[in-house]
């Protein structure tokens, strides 16, 4: 997969709300599970605590069924680009003109039509100014 971050704004005011976003793209012919999946590691984005900012719980798009090696029904997954969403507000006592780089880490297992390849993590970085 390939994994871009992007965010809503890219200058907040202390105290201001911003959404972080991991656009996910699963390569031809392979599918990532989306969570739900029970036999599979689902996609899973999760940041690094910053004492500058408070992250929420990640969102994810709804999942279609997708065929899988050895599964006798479809399991949830995504077989095009999809956004996880990340809520997140900066405290109010960030400074003014400062810098917050946000890490994360996505967790995701693929697919293709022959095999499931190991679980696997792509490094995720957002980084917003304080107004």
């Amino acid at each position: 997969v390939t994994v871009v971050a992007t965010s809503s704004a890219a200058v907040v005011p202390a105290g201001g709300a911003v959404t972080l976003w991991a656009d996910v793209t699963p390569d031809p012919k392979v599918h990532v599970y989306a969570q739900g999946a029970t036999e599979f590691t689902p996609v899973s984005l999760s940041a690094t605590p910053s004492p500058q900012l408070r992250a929420g719980a990640p969102q994810y798009p709804k999942p279609e069924l997708a065929a899988s090696p050895g599964a006798l029904v479809g399991v949830p997954s995504y077989t095009q680009a999809f956004r996880i969403a990340l809520p997140a507000t900066v405290q109010a006592g960030a400074a003014s003109g400062s810098h917050i780089t946000v890490a994360a880490v996505l967790t995701y297992q693929a697919c293709d039509d022959r095999l499931c390849y190991p679980t696997s993590t792509a490094p995720v970085n957002w980084t917003v100014q304080v107004k």
